[in-house]
């Protein structure tokens, strides 16, 4: 954030470049850090396209990410399934229902992008198009610094991105490892 503030986003900030690059996107779009995020659902017919839009794409994903609902059961991560857009489209491992910040997020029809919540692992694993991890200073809201993420894009037979695997944990000890489980899970879906 004192990079943010001090308007430093250099390459000598510490700040790996693709993160940088996120944080101008946001500043460029007019969102500051401090803004209050909203994590608003689409309209009832949105949902309704996006639900059979990513039909195949949730069935792929259902079996991969209950497997990893019962390897993440004691780590405080759940995994969230995105489109192309960074919509959520299912959601599923030990996620705290009683955290409102758990809900907020893990909901079906949620919009996680860039545009929408600023810099997350989702965001940025859909336009960078490569596997990141991202903790909890490095989201670009004050809103998202609770939330530790691993994420991959998936791509399918045509190699178009049909959607990203996030696995987020909140407030939970920092896991960089599980970028690597997220790309494996992500193979697996493809």
């Amino acid at each position: 954030q004192a990079v943010l503030r001090d308007g430093a986003l250099t390459g000598h900030s510490g700040i790996a470049p693709w993160i940088a690059n996120s944080w101008r996107r946001c500043l460029a779009s007019g969102q500051r850090p401090d803004q209050q995020l909203a994590f608003d659902l689409l309209s009832e017919s949105t949902m309704r396209r996006t639900a059979e839009a990513s039909h195949e794409l949730v069935a792929a994903a259902r079996p991969v990410m209950q497997t990893l609902g019962k390897a993440l059961a004691d780590t405080r991560y759940f995994s969230i399934l995105t489109d192309a857009r960074g919509v959520v489209v299912d959601v599923d491992g030990p996620i705290d229902r009683s955290d409102h910040r758990a809900s907020l997020i893990a909901r079906v029809g949620v919009d996680l992008s860039e545009p929408a919540v600023g810099t997350t692992a989702i965001g940025a694993a859909l336009i960078e198009r490569q596997p990141v991890w991202l903790h909890r200073g490095e989201h670009f809201f004050a809103d998202t610094s609770v939330y530790s993420c691993a994420g991959a894009p998936l791509f399918g037979p045509d190699g178009d991105c049909v959607g990203m695997l996030d696995l987020t944990g909140i407030e939970a000890p920092e896991r960089p490892e599980l970028r690597h489980l997220v790309v494996q899970s992500a193979r697996s879906i493809e």
